[in-house]
C-alpha cells in the first residue's frame, strides 16, 4: 500500500519516548510511500493544525501510541468514525490504568495491544466494543550500534528505569475497606510468587472468592487492578536496581528511596529518549524489569537487540520460549529466593564471552539481524497495514445490510 497519508498523534510521556518512537514510525513509513503529519497534543496551536490538515484532505488513517487522539468526538459522535477516518492505535499498557483510552469506540478503531494480558482484560474485562488484536512493538534500528565494538564499551551494567518506592503505593492501602484492603493484599502476594495468572485474572479471583461481583460498576476493580500491578512492578523494579547496586552497575532514572551514598552503584538521572541509543550502544548488558505481564517483549529488550548489548531480564515462560533463540537474552526468576545467585551465574556467563571477542561479537550481529526481521519497524508497520486493508474490507461489505 503506498501513496498514503496519515497523521500520527503524540502527547504527553515520560522523557519523551513515544514522540520519538512515533517519529521513528514516521519516517520508516516514508519508506512504504506513506506520508505522516505529526500532531502534537502537547504544542500550543495543535488544534488549528489538526484543523487545517482535515480540510486539506482527510488522511487515509491515524496512528498513535495509547489511544492517543484517538477519543476526539463531535457531535454525532467519535471525529474518525464520523469521518470514515480509520484510527489505528499501539497499546501498550494495560487498560486499567487509562480505562478511558481503551472504551473509546466506533468504526473503524482499532487496538493494538502489545501483551496478551492487555488483550484479554480488554476483551474479557472491559467488554471491548472494537476490533482488537495483539501486535508486539516494533522497535526502530540503532544507528550507533556498531560505533564501538562490544568488548571495548565503557559501561558494562546498565539499568534505564525510574523506581517508587513500594512502601509508598502500599502505606495508603491502611484506609481502604478491609475487604477491599485484604484482596490487594493477597492479589500482590500471589502475582510475586510468580503465579502463570495476569493481573486482572488474580484480582478477579480474589473478588470471586469473597462473592464480590461488579457487573458494569467496575470503577473499584479497575483500581485494585491498578494498585496492585503498580505494587507489584515497583517491587520487582527495586529487586532489580538492588542487585544491579550490588553489582556497580549505572543506573539511569529517578531513585529517591535508594541509598546511593553507600553503594558502588552510579546513578546518573534521567535521559531523553533521543539519547537513549547511544547510551545502549555503549553498554555491555541492559537490565530490564518488565510490567506485570505473563505475555509481551518488553521494548529495552528490544532495544538490547538493536543495539548487540546481551540483556538480563526478568524471565517468564512466555519470555524463555519466544526468545530461545536469542543467545544475547539472559534471563532471572526474579520472583525466585534464588534470584540474586542468579544473577551473579548470568553475569559470570556474559563475561566469559570476553575470551572469545570475535565470536560473541558474530552472535550479536546475529541477533540484532533476527531481532530486526521479527521485532523491527518494518514488520511492524506492515502488520498495521493488514488491520488497514481489513477496514476496506469490512466497509465495502453488505453482509449485515
Amino acid at each position: 500500500m503506498t501513496n498514503l497519508s496519515a497523521i500520527a498523534f503524540v502527547g504527553q510521556n515520560a522523557n519523551g519516548i513515544l514522540a520519538w518512537w512515533t517519529q521513528c514510525i514516521a519516517d520508516r513509513m516514508a519508506v512504504h510511500g506513506i506520508s505522516v503529519e505529526t500532531i502534537d497534543l502537547l504544542q500550543e496551536g495543535w488544534l488549528a493544525k489538526l484543523d487545517a490538515l482535515l480540510k486539506k484532505k482527510r488522511p487515509d488513517f491515524c496512528f498513535s501510541f495509547q489511544g492517543i487522539g484517538m477519543g476526539f468526538s463531535i457531535e454525532s459522535g467519535n471525529l474518525w468514525s464520523s469521518l470514515k477516518v480509520p484510527f489505528i492505535s499501539s497499546m501498550g499498557d494495560a487498560p486499567y490504568y487509562s480505562p478511558s483510552l481503551h472504551r473509546v469506540s466506533g468504526a473503524g478503531l482499532f487496538h493494538l495491544y502489545t501483551s496478551h494480558d492487555f488483550y484479554s482484560f480488554y476483551r474479557d474485562f472491559l467488554n471491548g466494543k472494537n476490533l482488537a488484536a495483539v501486535l508486539h512493538f516494533g522497535y526502530p534500528s540503532n544507528l550507533h550500534a556498531d560505533d564501538i565494538a562490544w568488548q571495548k564499551r565503557d559501561l558494562e551494567l546498565v539499568f534505564v528505569k525510574s523506581g517508587v518506592n513500594p512502601e509508598a503505593i502500599r502505606a495508603p492501602w491502611a484506609e481502604l475497606p478491609k475487604l477491599m484492603r485484604e484482596v490487594l493484599e493477597e492479589a500482590s502476594a500471589s502475582a510475586l510468587a510468580g503465579q502463570t495468572a495476569t493481573i486482572g485474572q488474580i484480582v478477579a479471583n480474589a473478588y470471586t472468592a469473597r462473592q464480590i461481583h461488579f457487573g458494569d460498576r467496575l470503577a473499584l476493580f479497575l483500581r485494585s487492578c491498578q494498585q496492585v500491578d503498580s505494587y507489584v512492578r515497583a517491587v520487582r523494579a527495586d529487586r532489580m536496581a538492588r542487585q544491579v547496586m550490588r553489582h556497580g552497575g549505572h543506573i539511569f532514572g529517578d531513585w529517591p528511596h535508594l541509598d546511593k551514598a553507600n553503594t558502588k552503584a552510579v546513578f546518573h538521572g534521567t535521559l531523553p529518549a533521543r539519547d537513549l541509543n547511544k547510551l545502549y550502544a555503549r553498554s555491555r548488558i541492559l537490565v530490564n524489569t518488565a510490567p506485570c505481564t505473563q505475555t509481551g517483549v518488553h521494548e529495552r529488550i528490544l532495544a538490547a537487540f538493536q543495539a548487540k548489548a546481551f540483556i538480563l531480564a526478568d524471565g517468564s515462560p512466555f519470555l524463555d520460549e519466544k526468545l530461545a533463540d536469542y543467545a544475547s537474552f539472559k534471563s532471572v526468576p526474579i520472583e525466585s529466593a534464588e534470584f540474586a545467585d542468579a544473577v551473579d551465574s548470568r553475569l559470570v556467563e556474559v563475561r566469559q564471552t570476553s575470551s572469545d571477542p570475535a565470536a560473541t561479537q558474530a552472535m550479536l550481529d546475529s541477533v540484532q539481524i533476527k531481532a530486526e526481521a521479527s521485532f523491527g519497524l518494518h514488520q511492524f508497520i506492515t502488520a498495521m497495514l493488514e488491520f488497514l486493508l481489513l477496514h476496506r474490507t469490512e466497509s465495502a461489505s453488505a453482509f449485515y445490510a
